[in-house]
């Protein structure tokens, strides 16, 4: 039989919204009519998709397969009217950015200030409601290049190393941990540490530094502003974990401290992600960051 890209969207659809009723809702169907669907596509298949148990829909290995490749087609669709949009309006002259965190548009808006410079004729778009799902936001086509510092394993995703930047620790001259030269994680152990208040799974310091393990440190405390987690360090209430750029504003306040971390442990990479592969557009973009931040 000849799979169509409907068939793997009624397969994708179903897989994401986790039920045929909501499926059904997604894709403007009644139940029945999605029901049918999916039955006419198995008896051509000749194989079931879904196994059903306990009410709940499991797929198959052919289902895996039909799942699997329609991550990699659908997205090439979008991207592919996107394309055909570019075409009708004229050659592309814009780009839709996001970053994964918030703080990165300190240095975000000197990126766009020196590309504007070397690019007069192209528009940048933050898309900052993007920010806490940026590769969600690609995959929709919503945003064209995202700039994270975790990657995922996801096909249609491709990411290209930009630039690296070194986190470092932050405590107040009075800090037990003061006198230290560099820092390792077992040094850690008895302070309080303040970060972002973020989902715990985005949150870098907990997922990269610490690898996860709290018992690194005595208490985790989590504060929503950069300038409230700083005010709490001078205070001595806790340390915090920054990059460096960030502390830039801060680095003359005479009752902190900054001490980096032992061995490589606080530098991370920030990636470009774009869709299937980095446009020479995205590519003049990516190196303007090199230049911000190098």
């Amino acid at each position: 039989m000849n799979i169509s890209l409907k068939n793997l969207k009624l397969v994708n659809v179903i897989v994401k919204e986790g039920s045929i009723t909501r499926a059904s809702e997604k894709l403007f169907l009644s139940q029945p009519a999605l029901s049918h669907q999916l039955k006419k596509l198995e008896e051509e298949l000749g194989l079931k998709v879904f196994n059903r148990i306990n009410k709940k829909l499991v797929l198959t290995e052919t289902g895996q397969i039909l799942f699997n490749t329609s991550e990699k087609i659908l997205v090439s669709f979008i991207q592919l009217n996107n394309q055909i949009e570019e075409v009708k309006n004229g050659k592309k002259r814009s780009i839709r950015i996001t970053t994964e965190c918030y703080t990165t548009y300190h240095w975000l808006s000197k990126v766009v200030e020196g590309f504007r410079k070397e690019n007069e004729n192209i528009a940048i778009d933050i898309v900052i409601e993007a920010t806490k799902e940026p590769l969600k936001y690609l995959l929709e086509g919503k945003i064209d290049l995202a700039i994270v510092s975790t990657m995922s394993s996801h096909p249609s995703i491709h990411f290209q190393p930009v630039v690296q930047d070194e986190m470092m620790v932050v405590m107040a001259r009075e800090n037990n941990l003061a006198h230290h030269r560099i820092i390792d994680l077992p040094d850690l152990i008895e302070q309080n540490l303040i970060l972002y208040d973020l989902p715990e799974e985005k949150n870098y310091v907990l997922t990269h530094i610490l690898q996860n393990n709290k018992e690194t440190v005595k208490s985790i405390q989590k504060v929503q502003l950069t300038e409230a987690i700083i005010q709490l360090v001078r205070a001595n209430l806790g340390i915090t974990i920054m990059a460096k750029w960030a502390l830039d504003p801060f680095l003359q306040d005479a009752q902190l401290k900054v001490v980096p971390f032992k061995s490589t442990r606080g530098m991370r990479t920030w990636y470009t992600a774009s869709l299937n592969k980095t446009s020479e557009l995205e590519m003049l973009f990516a190196a303007q960051i090199k230049i911000a931040l190098t």
